[in-house]
């Protein structure tokens, strides 16, 4: 199957380490330091404050745009996952977060969607 053979080749190709150089939001872009560990099925996100937040994730490549579906460790298993769109390219990945409720429509900052650049961190 190719999307079995899409999703072993993104699941093996996003772990490591990322650092999120910018963010942009309906064309407002700023720089940002945050820092995206994927180890097998885990996602440690740290924020500029170096605050730490572990999800559990899985990745949906058939859908448009490709997915990561994140759980959070941290709360309740009432919460529910969240989808982020997500390119992955090489040495580069972005990440695209749509507002409350809504999942990311394309790869781009437009209708409040906020684009993450993320660059692979070299070990």
């Amino acid at each position: 199957m190719a999307s079995d053979a899409a999703k072993s080749t993104d699941q093996a190709n996003i772990q490591g380490v990322w650092l999120a150089q910018s963010e942009s939001q309906n064309g407002l872009r700023r720089n940002v330091s945050y820092l995206y560990v994927f180890t097998e099925d885990k996602l440690t996100f740290t924020d500029e404050t170096k605050k730490e937040i572990r999800y559990s994730f899985k990745l949906d490549t058939t859908s448009k745009p490709k997915l990561i579906v994140i759980q959070s460790e941290e709360t309740p298993t009432d919460s529910a996952p969240v989808s982020v769109g997500y390119e992955l390219n090489g040495g580069s990945l972005k990440i695209v977060v749509a507002p409350a409720g809504l999942r990311p429509t394309d790869i781009s900052d437009k209708n409040n969607q906020k684009l993450i650049l993320c660059k692979r961190k070299d070990s």
